[in-house]
C-alpha cells in the first residue's frame, strides 16, 4: 500500500513538473543582436544570432517597411542609438523607413550575421548609372581557379572550385550583356594545368585577365603580379617562354587590382587586402591581370545573390579602371 502511495506521489510530482516546464520552453526566445551603421546614402543593418536561426531568417521590403521574418520567437537587442520605428507581429520584426530605398542582403558566418543594406534613392541612381558605364575593353579572359580532382579549399559540402566557377559564370554573363567578348579558361568542372590556362589566355589576346579563387581568410584579397625590375634581361629562350609576358603590364595590373579592390570594398564594406606576388598564372599572361580571392566559407555564404554581388563589384572595379 505504501509503495502505491509513493508511486502516486512521484507521478503527481512528475506531472506538476512537466506542466511547469512546458511553458518555460514555450516562452524561450532567441536573442538577436541588432547593430547598424550609416554612410552617405546607405543604411546598414546587421542581425546577429545563432547560425541555424540566421540561416532560416527571411527579409523582404514592402513599401517603407523592412520585414524580417524569424523562424521562431525572438528577442531583439538593439544597438544603443538605433532610432528607427519598429514593431513586432507574430515572428516578424518590422522596421519603418523614412524614405523609399533599395535593399541588398548578405549572409555572413563566424559569427552568423544577416546584413541588410538600404540604399537611398540618390545612391541607387548612382549605383545603376555606374553599372551602365561603358567599359572600354572588349575582350576578357576569366579563369575559375582549381577544378576536377583539384578541389581547392573545402569546408563541409562547399568546394572552392565550385564557387570560383559559379562566380566566373556570373561575371561572364554580366560582361556579355555589355556586349563584350568573354572567354572562360574552363566552362565545366575539369582540371586544367596552369601552363594550359596561360597559353589559352594569351591565344585569345584579351585586354583583361581575371582569375577567381576563395581565400582562407575572412577578407577579400586582390593579387597583382610582382616583377623584379632589377632582374636581368631575359635570354633569347625566355623571350619565347611565358615567364616574362607580364613584364610590360605590371603598372596597369596594379591599377586594375586597386580599382577592383576599391569597388569591392564599397559593395561589401569588408576589408580588402592587396598583395604583390610572383604567381605563375599572373606572370605568364600578356595583358593586365589580377587574381581575386573572395572571403572564406567561414565568413560568407555564397548563395546566388552573393555571387552576383561579387560579380557586380568586379564590374564596378572594371569601370573605375576604364575611367
Amino acid at each position: 500500500m505504501e509503495n502505491v502511495y509513493v508511486m502516486k506521489k512521484a507521478l503527481f510530482t512528475a506531472v506538476v513538473f512537466f506542466v511547469w516546464l512546458v511553458p518555460v520552453f514555450a516562452q524561450s526566445k532567441t536573442d538577436v543582436h541588432l547593430r547598424f551603421g550609416k554612410q552617405t546614402g546607405v543604411l546598414r543593418l546587421v542581425f546577429e544570432a545563432e547560425e541555424s536561426f540566421i540561416k532560416k531568417t527571411n527579409v523582404s521590403l514592402s513599401g517603407l517597411q523592412i520585414h524580417v521574418e524569424f523562424p521562431s520567437d525572438f528577442n531583439i537587442i538593439p544597438q544603443k542609438g538605433f532610432d528607427l520605428q519598429t514593431s513586432i507581429k507574430d515572428r516578424t520584426f518590422i522596421i519603418n523607413l523614412k524614405e523609399q530605398s533599395e535593399m541588398k542582403i548578405l549572409r555572413l558566418l563566424s559569427p552568423a550575421r544577416l546584413v541588410v543594406d538600404m540604399f537611398a534613392p540618390k545612391a541607387v541612381m548612382d549605383i545603376k548609372s555606374l553599372m551602365e558605364l561603358p567599359l572600354p575593353q572588349k575582350v576578357f579572359v576569366i579563369d575559375p581557379g582549381h577544378g576536377g580532382y583539384d578541389f581547392g579549399i573545402v569546408s563541409n559540402d562547399m568546394k572552392e572550385k565550385d564557387i570560383a566557377l559559379a562566380i566566373a559564370k556570373e561575371l561572364e554573363s554580366l560582361l556579355i550583356k555589355k556586349g563584350k567578348t568573354v572567354f572562360l579558361t574552363k566552362k565545366s568542372d575539369q582540371f586544367m594545368p596552369l601552363t594550359e590556362r596561360a597559353v589559352f589566355a594569351n591565344q585569345k589576346v584579351p585586354e583583361i585577365f581575371i582569375s577567381i579563387h576563395v581565400s582562407a581568410s575572412e577578407s577579400f584579397a586582390v593579387y597583382m603580379p610582382k616583377i623584379d625590375e632589377k632582374s636581368p634581361e631575359p635570354s633569347e629562350d625566355e623571350l619565347y617562354g611565358l615567364r616574362f609576358r607580364q613584364k610590360n603590364h605590371v603598372n596597369k595590373s596594379r591599377s586594375l587590382a586597386e580599382n577592383i579592390g576599391k569597388a569591392i570594398k564599397e559593395e561589401f564594406a569588408l576589408n580588402v587586402i592587396y598583395r604583390e606576388m610572383n604567381l605563375p598564372i599572373l606572370d605568364s599572361v600578356n595583358t593586365p591581370a589580377v587574381l581575386i580571392e573572395v572571403p572564406s566559407f567561414r565568413a560568407m555564404s555564397y548563395d546566388p545573390k552573393t555571387r552576383m554581388r561579387v560579380a557586380e563589384g568586379i564590374i564596378k572595379g572594371l569601370s573605375y579602371y576604364g575611367q
